[in-house]
């Protein structure tokens, strides 16, 4: 019982990962279905940052073109002209706007030594935080299936990687990043996606270190 309850928060964790990574993309008819699954997640983990995605949600239901903003995700995060909030780790954690530093090298260093390998079709530094959100849901859902697979080390393993890529990475930029975001955009719906991200992270390395299935953490 206490290990099938472990599971489910687990289950609820990855889920929550790819669902704010997807929300790093430009907006599609699907973004509904998503934010709802992810409501039900962070309710099951009593989030803080459930209050911001369903706003979202609610923002998205009452919006008949998508377009205005698909226009504002791209004047956030993708140019071409000055970006009010650059979505990549390095930026922040190297100064000077700097793009593709020694941050990015680790970022991706640490996805191929965890066996993940970068989509060709993603075109952005790895240091991207979809990519970063995306990477956290990879290693969460390796941590899970090592776990039912009885590989208790390797479980353990995965969930120290998880601890240190927020310490060293997502964790330690994405209050800088949701700042920026937050005083730049003129959209309700990413000021709470940020909000949401920085409160559900923020969570989440509390409860990693907090964590005492495994020596290793």
């Amino acid at each position: 019982m206490i290990i099938e309850k472990f599971l489910l928060r687990e289950t609820a964790r990855r889920e929550i990962y790819k669902g704010l990574s997807d929300c790093y993309y430009i907006p599609d008819s699907s973004l509904i279905h998503r934010l709802k699954e992810m409501e039900r997640h962070l309710a099951l983990l009593d989030s803080r940052a459930l209050p911001h995605v369903v706003l979202m949600r609610s923002e998205l239901q009452i919006v008949e073109n998508l377009d205005p903003l698909r226009s504002e995700f791209a004047r956030l995060f993708v140019g071409p002209y000055n970006l009010p909030a650059p979505p990549y780790g390095s930026v922040y954690l190297e100064g000077e706007r700097r793009i593709m530093g020694d941050s990015t090298v680790d970022a991706g260093n640490r996805y191929r030594d965890s066996g993940l390998t970068i989509s060709e079709s993603f075109k952005d530094p790895p240091d991207h935080i979809a990519a970063e959100l995306e990477f956290m849901y990879f290693l969460v859902f390796s941590e899970i299936d090592a776990i039912q697979s009885d590989q208790t080390d390797a479980g353990c393993e995965y969930l120290y990687r998880q601890k240190s890529f927020l310490k060293d990475h997502l964790g330690t930029w994405i209050d800088d990043f949701t700042r920026h975001a937050e005083q730049g955009t003129k959209s309700d719906f990413y000021r709470n996606l940020v909000t949401a991200t920085r409160v559900y992270i923020a969570e989440d390395l509390e409860y990693l270190s907090s964590l005492k299935v495994c020596q290793a953490m």
